[in-house]
């Protein structure tokens, strides 16, 4: 299902940093080989890239989304690192100056100009008055949102999908429950689709049943339409999420 196609990024790491390595890397290593088009990148601070890379097995390198710690400053000592065994798919700064986040936007694009094409850049946007405006900067520039859905109450992420819609600025979500994804995605396609924040909302609370029933009934388009909008939905607990789509019966068993 296209909807599905690298749409995931494990943030394991991320959620849970005791989780040991090599016990990390076996279970993304078995999920990309038993599910190739499900996951995109492992979410990795930037902090810990040395010692992720010196547990990687030989062979393919393992693409890695990065999640910088210093702001613009961050990427550009990115920019000149090479890191044997990770593949930097994706960086993710964050907008830290909440007293001008437009300011900190252009920062941050320039300093991703010195990254390579290949590499894809999503800017989270903090729930700080002023993010309007840095969304506007982003989407000039070429490169994606990130919106963590955990920052504010469910209305609040519904209002923020909005506007970034309305932008036209495609977007990564990551995820406050792993069962969050999958109903964004719904409010993705309301929203696209016109309905008003409250009907949007409402989404959010459907159950198990009635939201796979929804999303097995999307045609080619619909998924289309909503893939161009989600790039990336940041999750905690693959399997989790991989249970559910069989269960759906949206993936097949292994």
């Amino acid at each position: 299902m296209e909807l599905f196609d690298s749409l995931f990024d494990d943030e394991t790491l991320v959620r849970l940093p005791k989780t040991p390595v090599p016990a990390l890397l076996a279970h993304y290593s078995e999920v990309r080989s038993t599910y190739p088009n499900l996951l995109a990148t492992l979410v990795v601070p930037d902090r810990r890239l040395a010692e992720i890379a010196r547990q990687v097995a030989p062979g393919p390198s393992v693409p890695v989304s990065v999640i910088t710690s210093g702001g613009a400053g961050g990427l550009l000592a990115l920019a000149r690192h090479d890191v044997p065994g990770l593949d930097i798919a994706a960086v993710e700064p964050t907008l830290r100056d909440l007293d001008d986040l437009a300011g900190s936007a252009a920062r941050v694009i320039s300093a991703a100009a010195e990254l390579g094409p290949e590499t894809t850049v999503f800017i989270e946007l903090p729930y700080a008055p002023g993010w309007a405006a840095a969304v506007e900067l982003i989407e000039a520039a070429g490169l994606y949102g990130k919106i963590n859905a955990g920052q504010a109450e469910p209305r609040g992420v519904v209002e923020q999908l909005s506007i970034l819609i309305e932008a036209d600025l495609p977007f990564k979500i990551t995820c406050a429950h792993n069962g969050d994804g999958l109903s964004l995605l719904l409010v993705v396609e309301a929203l696209v689709a016109g309905a008003n924040l409250d009907d949007a909302s409402a989404l959010m609370r459907l159950d198990d049943h009635r939201l796979g029933a929804a999303l097995s009934a999307w045609d080619p388009t619909t998924q289309s339409r909503v893939r161009r909008r989600v790039r990336r939905l940041g999750i905690g607990q693959v399997r989790e999420v991989i249970n559910n789509l069989t269960t759906y019966g949206e993936l097949p068993a292994p």
